[in-house]
This record gives C-alpha cells, sequence and structure tokens, in this order.
C-alpha cells in the first residue's frame, strides 16, 4: 500500500533535483557569457584611458563586440553600453578636432583649442570613472557576488 506514494515522492524528488541542476547550468552558461561582456567593455575603457583617446572606428568596434548584452542583462547594461559609446564618439570628435588623423593642422592656439581640450580632460575623466567603478556595477548584475 505504500509503494504508490513512495514511488510518487521519489519521482518528485528526482524531478526537484533535474529542475535543481538545469538552473545552475543555465547560471553558469550565462555567467560565462556575461563575463565575456563584461571584459569586452573593461578592456574597451581601459584602452580609452590607456591611450587617453579613441577613434570612432574603436567605439564602432566596442558597440559591435557588446551588442550581446542586450540578451544577457537588464535594461540598465544596455544604457550603460549606449552611454560610453556615445561619449567615445564625442571624444573621439574631440580627438580628431585637436589632432587631425590626416596630418593637416588642428585647431590652432587660443581660447578654442583650450576649451576643446578641456572638453577632452572632461571626457578622458569620465571614462576612467566608468573603469572603476564597472566591477561595483556588474557585480550586481553577473548573478554571483564578486568580492
Amino acid at each position: 500500500a505504500l509503494l504508490v506514494p513512495t514511488i510518487a515522492i521519489l519521482g518528485v524528488f528526482i524531478a526537484y533535483q533535474q529542475y535543481r541542476i538545469n538552473k545552475q547550468r543555465l547560471r553558469h552558461d550565462t555567467y560565462e557569457r556575461r563575463l565575456a561582456v563584461f571584459k569586452i567593455i573593461k578592456s574597451y575603457l581601459s584602452e580609452v584611458v590607456r591611450n587617453a583617446k579613441t577613434d570612432s572606428n574603436s567605439a564602432r568596434c566596442f558597440y559591435s563586440d557588446a551588442s550581446e548584452a542586450a540578451f544577457l542583462f537588464d535594461k540598465s547594461v544596455e544604457e550603460k553600453i549606449e552611454e560610453i559609446y556615445k561619449k567615445s564618439i564625442d571624444m573621439a570628435f574631440l580627438v580628431e578636432q585637436l589632432s587631425p588623423s590626416d596630418g593637416s593642422q588642428g585647431v590652432g592656439r587660443g581660447e578654442e583649442r583650450s576649451s576643446l581640450a578641456a572638453e577632452h580632460t572632461e571626457l578622458l575623466k569620465w571614462h576612467a570613472a566608468q573603469l572603476t567603478g564597472l566591477r561595483d556595477f556588474f557585480s550586481k548584475k553577473m548573478g554571483v557576488n564578486v568580492t
């Protein structure tokens, strides 16, 4: 008489264990993909800060490489990537004005050049701040606690 309830309980237990294993596997698989997006963003920001400049081609490559984030994270990460991309394009425009890639004379001396240089400095500081805060921002988004 107890055989049927015992088999039912055993079946429920096995189903629950499979559910937990599948959930852990999904978390592991998405973690790897999320970590790849984090590394793309960190690498790009590190390059910008190290070189104190970027160009529109690098910014477009970054944006393309980080596009998978839309499927792995909530909207805030996608918005962060958009913001980094837009600020990078602004920086690339300023760099091109200050020292054109075609070798021609950039904006000459004076107040205009000083103003552009100040804007460039602010954008560089902004990128550095994003790099500094990146780990904290992503630690909440990865699905595991990073200490």
